[in-house]
């Protein structure tokens, strides 16, 4: 019986918030942790075992189906960043992005080699084929020491359909082939303690080669089509087990109070360009001086979220809802709520999301909220920054043109800016934007 917060995940955990209370709001983009479709509550240990293959007119046809997929599940599961990169082809293959949360990782379990499970199966007088029916999965389980066994099957056909296609400015017609693969992976979960099946899950997909002309005999081969198919599936099964990452797309609210507009755009650019601390900072210093803004408790919310703080981000949200009532508020205070409950399921994995450590001080949200200015110029220039605001008074230092710096007062035609390493200086207004 599936645990009660796992219910509660795949009804409610929806890590994109929807809808808006407020006039705008722009999109902090990331991956996060999602559950899988179903935990496996006490395995720790798993064992794979050959899925049974009918596909094919020879016993090495149906064996390279059987192997192949066994490789493709396990390194599925072996992934430590599944939903991010696609460790095949060693680059972002279909989105590239990044993750805030320290320690999370999606391989959670330990999986039996191929050599100690041909080393069993050889010893029980299986066969070269590796192939063993649920009667004995659960027995072989336990000679491997697993807590769970894989079993399953693959239903495979191949299609092959002639054509014609025009050439470009003439009558003439080549003559096409496609060639398209369907493939049906039916996989099993065994508890080897009590030979139970614990997870069931069907994973269907196709994939299709066409080539015209000269080209024909470039179409991909049957076996190569069903692979493909074979490697999509081995991803569906191994998040029906397993947690992986996922894009998600939080957003965040625009300030609306007048006073703080300029402080919470500041926030909010630099949440979207990654600099987490110093937006929050941002935050922090504008619910210091204005400690009943819904909207800035909200975002505040958002922001440890996305780097795993679920505690925080829950007494965030219950802050906001506290305030005001609005539906985005809710639905964000589910979320948290459903992800505490999994974070212990994640520990008993050995898997620990690390607590970010937002630190604000008074020189870290006086910094994040100060208004910056742009010198005139490119790197070539040097602007000089005066120890006074007096031209006459010594230069403390000449920077390049193009660069910014923070305002930390106007005076007159001058303004006080402090520099990349911390030293105040003044820089006459007409030197800036």
């Amino acid at each position: 019986m599936r645990p009660h917060w796992f219910t509660r995940i795949c009804c409610c955990l929806v890590f994109a918030i929807v809808g808006s209370t407020c006039a705008s709001a722009s999109s902090l983009k990331c991956f996060v942790l999602q559950p899988p479709g179903q935990a496996l509550v006490g395995v720790k240990k798993v064992a794979i075992l050959n899925f049974k293959s009918t596909y094919g007119s020879t016993f090495d046809d149906q064996y390279v189906q059987s192997t192949s997929f066994h490789d493709h599940l396990t390194q599925a599961l072996f992934d430590k960043t599944r939903g991010i990169t696609d460790v095949r082809a060693g680059l972002f293959s279909k989105k590239e992005g990044k993750t805030y949360l320290s320690g999370a990782r999606t391989d959670i379990y330990t999986l039996v080699s191929r050599d100690e499970l041909d080393q069993i199966l050889k010893e029980q007088h299986l066969g070269a084929s590796g192939l063993v029916d649920e009667t004995q999965a659960a027995s072989i389980g336990k000679l491997l020491g697993a807590d769970a066994i894989i079993v399953g099957d693959i239903i495979s056909s191949t299609s092959d359909a002639h054509s014609t296609t025009s050439v470009y400015h003439s009558s003439e017609k080549l003559p096409c082939l496609t060639r398209t693969a369907n493939t049906t992976v039916n996989m099993k979960v065994i508890n080897v303690s009590t030979g139970a099946i614990v997870c069931t899950k069907a994973a269907q997909n196709t994939a299709k080669s066409q080539q015209c002309g000269s080209d024909i005999s470039k179409v991909d081969a049957p076996l190569s089509l069903i692979d493909q198919c074979l490697v999509a599936a081995s991803d569906e099964l191994a998040n029906a087990i397993a947690p992986r990452f996922v894009e998600n797309k939080s957003d965040l609210r625009d300030v609306e109070v007048k006073q703080y507009k300029d402080a919470g755009k500041k926030a909010r650019e630099n949440a979207e360009n990654g600099k987490l601390d110093e937006a929050y900072a941002a935050y922090a210093s504008i619910i210091k001086e204005d400690p009943y803004n819904d909207v800035v408790m909200f975002n505040m919310g958002v922001l440890n979220e996305v780097v795993g703080n679920y505690q925080d981000a829950q007494d965030c949200y219950t802050k906001a809802l506290g305030v005001r009532q609005a539906t985005d508020y809710s639905k964000a205070l589910e979320r948290a709520k459903a992800m505490n409950e999994f974070s212990p399921s994640l520990i008993g994995f050995g898997v620990s999301i690390d607590k970010h450590p937002f630190n604000v001080t008074d020189a870290s949200a006086a910094s994040a909220t100060s208004d910056r200015t742009r010198l005139k110029g490119d790197g070539h220039d040097r602007i000089s920054l005066y120890t006074s605001a007096d031209q006459g008074s010594p230069v403390v230092v000449k920077v390049p043109g193009g660069i910014e710096l923070d305002v930390v007062e106007k005076a007159g035609d001058w303004l006080k800016v402090k520099t990349f390493d911390g030293k105040v200086a003044f820089v006459r207004k007409e030197d800036v934007h």
